[in-house]
């Protein structure tokens, strides 16, 4: 029979039995473990992995697999805790691929967070098209839609390639004509992705043309025969308009109604003394001869409004704007190589120049990111803060990665934290997270030096060139990144 002085003793040791398993739960849910050398508590952190592709991982911290290891399915991401507050050597494995590796940091209290990790595969399987011996191609804005340029002696022939299909649409013929030599202009589509404008050189007289090509009823003009203005360059398409194309000529800028059928071109002037135009979703920009930056929501150009001017040497005329809207611009004086920037953020307005030999550039589609680049080194800077790990502040600019060789086919991956380009005959892909280490991979090597690389992104296809085992310049793709998740 139990005595009252047993029964306290009972009761008192549940009791104390009880706070002392409760605060040792509690210390272990916030994150709290005793470490048993040094005899005190350590509040450790954790990791926050979120691979692509997502199944099958095997993550390592030091080589060893972890005590602990759950998958968050909501944020299809890998979560690993209890981590003593110091540097580790983080691997992500998986059969197939190479592994990715970085020494990290983690903090007390604090999750360290990879969101953006691209695993590439040890080899990729190619996808062939039947399109051979081409020099180049160019994308249509819809998926799956290319243009393609080869040259027969003086004949050059413009093939439109339905990837999806596998079959050539269209075949527009040149006699006499070349495309052009001048690296930084390209095919342009019309937004329908059925019209294109053809830059052209006259292969006896290396004299510049434009040509216009239908799919719908395969027909195209030359700009010559219907427009007698000298010097004209760049010409592009309304962007909302599919029969209307803007040229410049000298410094004037004009607009016109194209109809294949009409023999008569009327030209409209939009502005004068300009140099270099863009469009984005909000209108038209100009840049001017004394160097102002002009805006109108209308593209007809009804009412045009300065934004900010740069300082250019004197007499400058070799420029391209490129602009994401009224607070994201940038310039690049090629006559130079000089990149200037200017970025009304959410703390200042920036007025930068960059003089590092800059030769491309292009901002992400959510504008907080410029990337731009010289033959040998790629830089980004962030128009805006970027929260998520690891931060970066708006106004920062990061070297990304230098090379001896000269690079090509610079551009942003899917993800935006990621560039991919080409150096010499490889295919590279390099993270902007600087923690630790950068991690740059060779998704590919190929037959052909600076290869044209167009990255697909809604269908994740890569495209490239490729002539191997007796093909000649034909187009290829492989899948990247990999569309595996969780589910």
């Amino acid at each position: 029979m139990k005595t009252p002085i047993t029964r306290r003793i009972f009761f008192w040791t549940l009791t104390i039995s009880y706070f002392i398993t409760t605060a040792a739960v509690l210390f272990f849910v916030f994150g709290y473990k005793h470490d048993f050398s040094s005899k005190i508590f350590i509040h450790t952190g954790s990791i926050s992995i979120a691979p692509n592709p997502q199944k099958n991982i095997n993550i390592l911290i030091n080589d060893k697999k972890p005590q602990s290891r759950l998958v968050n399915f909501i944020n299809n991401s890998y979560y690993i805790s209890g981590l003593h507050p110091r540097n580790y050597e983080i691997t992500v494995q998986k059969n197939g691929f190479k592994p990715w590796k970085k020494e990290i940091s983690v903090h007390s209290g604090v999750s360290t967070e990879f969101w953006n990790i691209t695993l590439v595969r040890n080899k990729y399987e190619h996808m062939l098209y039947n399109l051979e011996n081409i020099d180049q191609f160019f994308p249509a804005p819809k998926e799956n839609i290319f243009a393609a340029t080869r040259q027969l002696g003086k004949t050059l022939s413009i093939h439109v390639f339905d990837t999806e299909n596998n079959t050539s649409t269209n075949t527009f013929l040149f006699p006499k004509k070349e495309f052009t030599k001048d690296v930084r202009e390209n095919i342009e589509w019309a937004p329908n992705s059925k019209d294109l404008i053809i830059p052209l050189n006259t292969t006896e007289t290396t004299k510049k043309d434009y040509a216009i090509a239908y799919t719908k009823n395969d027909l195209h003009i030359l700009l010559s025969d219907h427009i007698s203005l000298p010097m004209i360059h760049n010409v592009r398409w309304d962007p909302k308009d599919e029969n209307t194309i803007y040229l410049i000529s000298n410094t004037s800028l004009f607009r016109t109604e194209i109809n294949p059928e009409e023999k008569t071109i009327i030209l409209d002037s939009v502005a004068n003394d300009v140099i270099a135009y863009d469009f984005t979703d909000d209108g038209i920009y100009l840049f001017t001869t004394d160097y102002r930056i002009l805006y109108d929501h209308n593209v007809h150009g009804t009412n045009f409004k300065e934004i900010t001017s740069f300082e250019l040497p004197k007499n400058t005329r070799d420029v391209r704007l490129i602009a994401y809207d009224n607070h994201r611009f940038s310039i690049i004086n090629d006559e130079e190589r000089t990149l200037y920037l200017y970025n009304k953020g959410d703390k200042s307005i920036y007025i930068k120049k960059f003089d590092t030999n800059i030769i491309g550039a292009h901002f992400s589609d959510d504008g907080k990111k410029l990337l731009f680049y010289s033959p040998f080194e790629i830089f980004v800077y962030f128009a805006r803060n970027w929260d998520a790990q690891p931060i970066r502040k708006e106004n920062e600019m990061h070297s990304i990665i230098r090379f001896s060789q000269p690079l090509d086919n610079v551009h942003f991956a899917k993800d935006y934290e990621h560039v991919m380009y080409t150096v010499g005959n490889e295919i590279k892909m390099t993270e902007l997270d600087y923690r630790g280490n950068r991690v740059t991979e060779t998704i590919m090597q190929t037959s052909e030096k600076n290869n044209t690389l167009i990255n697909k992104h809604k269908k994740n296809f890569l495209y490239f060139i490729e002539s191997e085992k007796g093909h000649t310049r034909q187009l290829r793709s492989i899948k990247f990144p990999e569309k595996e998740t969780f589910f």
